[in-house]
């Protein structure tokens, strides 16, 4: 794989292995003002993305549905989940802190679910703010808890500072800290040589038969339920000290 981004204004470039990445630009329909129309936004898109699923499966010869894996932040997580509910057999989707105003504890119809895709892992990053806190895929993420990721400080009294001294695009990096937590994790575990490794139980800081993988790696062991795992305030972000082979 080969993707190179901003997220920040951070350039990420990553290798993995030889896949096509296409990315998917909304942004027209993403930046409404009224946050409830770009949530509504989202079923059209998602739509338009099944189509082209189809298509390229179709110019591919067919059967390639289960080799397709969504990845999709914020909003984008919900797109995933409509395209692959109207493509049954959708290989794997992945959430990275999915939208939760006007989502949580919706219907499963009107969000990301595990049905959505063969296999659907999601993680949680901001949960009580831009997302959601629920579970909601075949196994869910909580780094540190799923809500306040650790370097990520912001106070009303800091982000009233930085408005009234017109420091506007710092506030707003505080603002959404946690909730891109989830897109640098697991950018950061496409290549890194540190495993993200998780647990059923928040206590817990050693692996053994039933922790798993957070990441791109994630579908290794085919884990189910929730998982815990803690890590560092700044890149990289993995904790553990255990290297990939």
């Amino acid at each position: 794989m080969f993707l190179e981004n901003k997220i920040n204004g951070q350039s990420l470039s990553t290798q993995k292995e030889d896949v096509n990445v296409i990315l998917v630009d909304w942004i027209n329909g993403a930046r409404e003002a009224n946050y409830a129309q770009s949530a509504a936004n989202t079923r059209v898109v998602g739509a338009s993305l099944s189509m082209l699923m189809k298509t390229l499966n179709k110019a591919a010869g067919g059967n390639y549905y289960n080799k397709m894996h969504l990845i999709g932040y914020c909003l984008g997580a919900h797109i995933a989940g409509y395209a692959g509910e109207r493509i049954p057999g959708t290989g794997r989707i992945t959430g990275l802190d999915p939208a939760g105003p006007l989502f949580e504890d919706k219907d499963p119809l009107v969000r990301l679910d595990s049905t959505d895709a063969i296999f659907v892992d999601v993680i949680h990053t901001d949960g009580t703010g831009f997302g959601m806190k629920s579970s909601i895929g075949h196994v869910d993420f909580y780094p540190n808890g799923g809500i306040n990721q650790p370097g990520c400080n912001a106070s009303i009294s800091g982000l009233l500072f930085k408005l009234i001294k017109g420091e506007i695009k710092e506030m707003k990096k505080d603002i959404s800290c946690s909730h891109i937590r989830a897109v640098l994790l697991f950018a950061e575990s496409i290549n890194t040589k540190c495993w993200f490794f998780s647990f059923p139980n928040e206590n817990e800081v050693e692996c053994d038969t039933i922790c798993s993988v957070m990441g791109y790696d994630a579908p290794s062991g085919d884990p189910r339920g929730d998982r815990f795992l803690h890590t560092k305030f700044s890149e990289p972000f993995c904790s553990e000290h255990l290297q990939k082979k």
